[in-house]
């Protein structure tokens, strides 16, 4: 009797063990599988795009202007390659903090535009705005039968001090007119594309300006070009048509004396 019992007590004991290595078993191949799970989810969120690759003659001509108060609108002005949406990511440096704006354009019909806060509001309406903004970059991913990524430059002017001169950001671009002392904020941003059909070969970055008023009058450009600027000429479009100008060429620079535009090339006919 007492040798039954040891043996109903044994094969519980090894029932139990049993059960507890399963369940241990268990336990430590979902620990240790859970993190590739993980690793794999964040793997398929991640989308990394090599920026700039479409040939400039096919990438979009975007703005960035000025919408009232701290408000900008964030334009796509034109499409060389259908889309049908754009994620945007714009980036900007307020102070010594890097702000950014994210979001969705859905592009049935072109111009599409984004509305976006240079600052932050609350749910009950209480809004923060940013101080000090100088601009950055803005990234912009095109999905659709053709899917590309653009990374460019932008730069944000407070024109507090009335000054005549500005420039873009990376300082291949600067302008000059006694009627950028009546704006109050001035934009430049190096659009990734133009608009309509240009009248030449591109040698520079295509540089777009908007402002918080209406710039009227005539303005010097300086632009330098990706190489020797002789021979080229300025070309300026009004919102609806190119014109070219021809200008003083130094090296990679060319200067040229034009009307007010909204966006600015150098080209080689």
């Amino acid at each position: 009797m007492q040798k039954q019992k040891t043996l109903i007590i044994g094969a519980i004991v090894a029932v139990v063990v049993l059960i507890l290595a399963g369940v241990g078993i268990y336990a430590f191949t979902k620990q240790k599988a859970q993190p590739a799970e993980q690793t794999q989810t964040t793997e398929k969120k991640k989308k990394v795009s090599q920026f700039n690759v479409s040939p400039v003659a096919e990438r979009p001509y975007i703005l960035i202007r000025p919408d009232g108060g701290r408000n900008l609108k964030l334009d796509i002005m034109e499409l060389k390659k259908p889309a049908e949406t754009v994620e945007y990511e714009l980036e900007y440096q307020a102070g010594e903090l890097l702000q950014g704006a994210f979001g969705e354009i859905q592009l049935g019909t072109v111009p599409a535009s984004a509305d976006i806060l240079l600052g932050s509001c609350s749910a009950g309406g209480a809004c923060t705005y940013h101080q000090n903004v100088q601009g950055g970059t803005l990234v912009t991913r095109f999905a659709g039968t053709n899917e590309y990524a653009l990374k460019n430059d932008w730069r944000y002017i407070e024109n507090t001090k009335k000054e005549k001169t500005a420039g873009s950001k990376d300082a291949k671009f600067q302008i000059e007119s006694a009627d950028l002392a009546k704006q109050s904020i001035l934009i430049i941003t190096n659009s990734p594309g133009y608009p309509g059909t240009l009248p030449g070969t591109p040698i520079s970055d295509i540089y777009a300006l908007t402002s918080s008023g209406t710039l009227t009058g005539n303005v010097t450009v300086t632009i330098r070009a990706t190489e020797d600027a002789a021979g080229a000429k300025l070309a300026v479009w009004d919102g609806s048509s190119w014109t070219t100008v021809e200008g003083t060429a130094e090296d990679k620079s060319l200067t040229a004396q034009t009307k007010f535009g909204q966006a600015y090339v150098v080209i080689k006919e």
